[in-house]
């Protein structure tokens, strides 16, 4: 009946290191757990990182998207500034006298060029049925007796003892000078210090004219503007007057 007993005891060993591995495997799991949420923790955390780096990324770029639209709206207005230039040279050009605007009357200096028109010409009042009678004179032909509106010179006659004169026309302007001799831009210069009254300039025998026609009656006739040198040469007793006339066009 004793050997019975002496096989209880190996059973009672090897129970023991059954019942001491069970709290070895529950630490061993709870481990994995930890480093498992560890893990997924750091991920979570780069994802995270990531995210607000991207976020960061896309705010940048909408800022430079806003300067840049902000940008050449404030840089647009430097290109039109060239428009805004070309104004007042429209203004300008509105403002500004057209050529053929009455009383825009070149300047004449020593740059001006004349150019021959006629030289020496006769040119006589004949004596008139009637004292009263006016004679109109144009310089530009020249011709004696031609319609008013051509006219630079009126040519009048008074009744009784009183001396022929001249009237200027409008637009005509005049000087007198010492000597037929006088050049063009002698006489451009008289006409601009020393001009005459524009009526009743009484003739005697000598007297030296300088006379500019009318700059605007040439261009709207188109004419030529014209320096003449105008002399008193003859007048007789019977009430006559003899002139010579030498002339010169002033190109535009």
């Amino acid at each position: 009946m004793s050997t019975p007993d002496s096989f209880a005891a190996p059973n009672d060993g090897a129970a023991g290191p059954s019942t001491s591995g069970g709290p070895g495997r529950a630490r061993s799991g709870a481990g994995l757990v930890a480093m498992a949420a560890a893990g997924v923790a750091v991920l979570l955390a780069v994802i995270s990182m990531l995210l607000s780096w991207r976020a960061a990324d896309r705010a940048n770029e909408a800022l430079d998207k806003l300067s840049a639209v902000v940008s050449p709206s404030g840089a647009g207005a430097a290109p039109s500034s060239p428009t805004t230039s070309d104004s007042p040279s429209a203004d300008q050009t509105t403002d500004a006298p057209a050529p053929t605007e009455s009383g825009a009357v070149p300047e004449l200096n020593d740059r001006t060029r004349y150019e021959d028109k006629y030289t020496g010409e006769t040119l006589r009042v004949p004596v008139g049925s009637n004292c009263s009678d006016t004679v109109y004179i144009d310089l530009d032909e020249p011709r004696v007796q031609t319609a008013a509106g051509v006219a630079e010179l009126e040519f009048h006659r008074p009744c009784g003892s009183g001396s022929p004169y001249l009237n200027l026309t409008s637009g005509v302007h005049a000087s007198e000078v010492s000597s037929t001799t006088v050049k063009p831009s002698e006489c451009a210069d008289q006409i601009r210090t020393s001009p005459i009254a524009g009526e009743e300039q009484p003739l005697r025998r000598g007297q030296v004219y300088c006379i500019t026609t009318s700059y605007d009656d040439a261009r709207s006739s188109a004419n030529t503007w014209k320096m003449v040198v105008l002399s008193v040469t003859a007048t007789p007793q019977d009430g006559s007057v003899t002139f010579t006339a030498s002339a010169w066009n002033i190109p535009d």
